[in-house]
């Protein structure tokens, strides 16, 4: 009998897997070190799912819940589509943001789809679990109105503000994320400028102060016109606004003081948004759908969040089911301006309503019966239906009598 030799075999095999554990899957030689209950995810976009009226010049964002590798944030996972035909464009990456700039304005009342795929990557390596698609549509005319600041923390004229606290300021519109920077948000006291970093998540700009602030001094902060929304207008003015630090730091822990729909609701409908309001301003780079999170029965549920003012919102994908309780949770990893996290985590739970009734009704019997004769002159008229009728509708003018022309009078 031949023998059979498996050692050429068993070589090539281990050859195999060497390469592709040397290879880490990546594709590039580095090793990902994927952590699957930890992967990232795109938490809002610009233009949002479904959006009509869309200006033709605006360029499309999605902002991630954590930074992002810049170099796997590209043309080749941020895609854009109309009718299955690639949209020309470039890709840039800021802070957690990466933003789509068409080569040419849009085509006007058309849809297209846009996508991040799973070649999009955190800084650690973990993909996105799945690719994250959107679509919009386009308006008729372009966008040439100027963003402004609607709202910022601390207030104009703020007294006491504490000395740790991060400044931000909330615009009008999605904004262009490479023109929020320390050079068009800027704070300084008495002429000289305070060194500081500058963020940008959602609709809102956070400046973080190297240092802490100077107690009892007052600060300028300014916007200027370099500050560009997502059309590429610029801020009509410089916002200017300035406030006055306290005699100490901030420590208190931030509180959720409302939530939509509020703890224990029921009949609450399918298609609706869960919002949460806060105590005080909060980092907007700590409210993503890992510290703002929904769930049924233990499975989560898919959705955006966004925040602006000292508002959160969830968004679900889709629809939520009927007749199903839904816990909402806010985790300490949201904090607020000064770095406080909440000191526990928000639970609240709600039940949405039944399904809609689409189905018509029906008369299943008349008196007198259809065709009858013989009905005596001083009978009533009456019709039974295959359910319960709103009685408002129930009129002389949804039941009516008549021989020949014009119908006969009664209640």
């Amino acid at each position: 009998m031949r023998r059979i030799r498996f050692q050429p075999i068993y070589r090539l095999l281990t050859l195999i897997v060497s390469v592709f554990l040397f290879s880490g899957c990546g594709g590039d030689g580095k090793t990902s070190h994927w952590d699957g209950d930890h992967l990232p995810t795109v938490t809002s976009t610009s233009p949002a799912d479904g959006e009509i009226g869309v200006a033709s010049g605006n360029n499309v964002t999605a902002t991630f819940s954590e930074a992002m590798a810049p170099e796997t944030i590209t043309s080749t996972t941020f895609l854009l589509q109309q009718g299955g035909v690639p949209i020309a464009g470039t890709v840039t990456y800021s802070g957690v943001t990466g933003v789509f700039n068409p080569t040419a304005g849009l085509a006007y009342n058309t849809t297209y789809i846009a996508t991040i795929t799973t070649g999009a990557r955190d800084l650690t390596g973990n993909p996105l679990a799945a690719a994250h698609v959107w679509s919009f549509t386009t308006g008729t005319n372009p966008d040439t109105t100027a963003p402004t600041v609607t709202s910022s923390v601390p207030s104009n004229g703020g007294s006491g503000v504490a000395i740790g606290n991060n400044l931000a300021a909330t615009f009008s519109e999605a904004m262009e994320p490479g023109t929020i920077t320390p050079l068009s948000f800027t704070l300084a006291s008495g002429g000289t400028a305070v060194a500081g970093s500058v963020t940008y998540a959602g609709v809102t700009a956070i400046f973080n102060p190297a240092t802490d602030l100077a107690f009892n001094t007052t600060y300028t902060a300014t916007i200027t016109t370099g500050a560009r929304d997502l059309a590429g207008n610029p801020l009509a003015n410089n916002h200017v606004w300035s406030f006055t630090t306290g005699a100490a730091p901030d420590t208190l822990a931030p509180t959720v003081t409302l939530t939509v729909p509020i703890n224990g609701a029921t009949g609450v409908a399918i298609g609706n948004n869960l919002s949460a309001t806060f105590s005080e301003a909060m980092d907007p780079l700590t409210l993503t759908n890992l510290s703002f999170s929904l769930a049924s029965g233990g499975t989560a549920v898919a959705g955006s969040v966004t925040y602006a003012g000292v508002t959160a919102i969830f968004n679900p994908a889709t629809d939520l089911a009927f007749n199903t309780t839904y816990t909402a949770t806010i985790t300490t990893g949201a904090r607020d301006l000064a770095g406080n996290p909440l000191a526990n985590n928000h639970v609240w739970s709600f039940t949405t309503g039944a399904a809609p009734d689409t189905l018509a009704p029906t008369v299943t019997l008349t008196v007198p019966i259809n065709g009858a004769t013989g009905v005596a002159i001083g009978n009533n008229l009456s019709a039974t239906f295959s359910e319960a009728m709103d009685p408002l509708t129930l009129t002389n003018l949804s039941f009516s009598l008549a021989s020949g022309e014009p119908p006969l009078r009664g209640v």
